[in-house]
């Protein structure tokens, strides 16, 4: 009897449910699902990972995901090799910082902003630093519903090049790569909450290590909020303003504007407090401005119109970055010769660090 009071609870699907999916936790990024070694998770459209099938009690779902514990030195020993510095605090691990663009004008055409991060994986998928990349492409019929594409050429990455501004368990596509290419390195771009993800998975002791140590590049895009997909896209730009979604070739917000585009045309332009109803629940308890546990860090706040911020923070990131500015894939300036500089992304971080992230834990242990 002593023995049965002292069994510690079972962590599984259940209490995942129970802890982070209906507390407003869950930013939809997939690890779970990239966790579960019988595939019983899968994404929904309402932006909920779900069952559908018969669990297996194995936990590796609830010991993947960054929302139920995110141990921030942890991972950055086993990423960078330290922790951050004192005057890293609101920046993470940073060696080098940029403002760079791609060399190409056909991907700079074609990109969200200045294409850097798609010369980037191309040049390491043609380098063989990576065998594939797993990034954020949209459904047939359903243009700007976010879900991973596995790419392994550059025609590939120019198909997901544009920004989506809502989660789409991209940290999924990682485990869907892992079982369709066997022993590949992948390299994946995503946003904060989906890197912490694939870091958690690398290093959780329960975890599903596997998947997320198949990932040898990650860059990780800045992000202040993300928006529910049907709520944003579908109720309200398609359906109240009457925008069709297949009209509107790029969606961008900068200078606190959220703007929808058919080429030089603007479909719409708000002011994005306008949009508060619309944001992930989870973007609430989110610290982490600039991706601060990638490999490379890409973002346009910082830079100039058609240039973008890079942050390169592991030996990894540096390594694939220096060859790409060697043989002329980017074009780059020290971001200390820029303005408004790094100087705007501290200041974003600061405010976001001013969130709860109730699973953050400091310390090593």
């Amino acid at each position: 009897m002593l023995s049965e009071l002292a069994k510690p609870e079972l962590k599984v699907w259940g209490t995942l449910l129970k802890e982070v999916v209906n507390t407003g936790l869950c930013m939809f990024c997939g690890t779970c699902i990239a966790a579960c070694p019988v595939n019983v998770l899968v994404p929904t459209e309402d932006e909920r990972p779900t069952i559908k099938g018969m669990c297996v009690l194995c936990g590796l779902c609830y010991h993947s995901c960054p929302r139920v514990e995110l141990p921030i030195d942890n991972i950055e020993e086993h990423i960078f090799g330290r922790r951050r510095f004192e005057g890293e605090s609101y920046t993470g691990v940073v060696r080098a910082a940029y403002s760079a663009r791609s060399s190409d004008p056909k991907i700079r055409m074609i990109a969200q902003d200045s294409g850097a991060t798609t010369s980037i994986l191309s040049h390491a998928l043609s380098k063989g630093y990576i065998d594939y990349a797993v990034t954020t492409g949209t459904f047939e019929g359903d243009r700007w519903r976010p879900r991973p594409q596995i790419s392994r050429s550059l025609d590939g990455l120019l198909k997901t090049a544009k920004s989506k501004y809502s989660p789409g368990a991209t940290v999924s596509g990682v485990a869907d790569a892992v079982a369709g290419h066997p022993g590949a390195k992948l390299g994946m771009v995503g946003l904060p909450c989906q890197v912490e993800g694939v870091r958690r998975l690398a290093t959780s002791p329960l975890g599903n290590r596997k998947i997320g140590e198949a990932v040898k590049l990650t860059i990780g895009l800045f992000c202040f909020d993300s928006y529910k997909y049907n709520k944003l896209f579908l109720e309200y730009v398609q359906a109240k303003s009457q925008i069709p979604l297949d009209q509107v070739e790029k969606v961008d917000i900068k200078d606190n504007r959220f703007r929808l585009f058919s080429g030089e045309k603007i479909l719409m332009d708000l002011h994005v407090k306008e949009l508060d109803q619309y944001v992930m629940p989870g973007c609430s308890k989110c610290q982490d401005f600039s991706a601060e546990l990638s490999d490379i860090s890409i973002g346009a706040v910082g830079s100039q119109r058609g240039w973008t911020t890079v942050l390169v923070r592991s030996e990894v990131g540096e390594k694939i970055f220096n060859s790409a500015v060697e043989e002329g894939v980017i074009e780059v300036t020290p971001i200390s010769e820029v303005k408004p500089g790094l100087d705007v992304v501290v200041k974003l971080s600061q405010i976001k660090k001013k969130r709860e992230a109730p699973y953050i834990r400091h310390g090593t242990g």
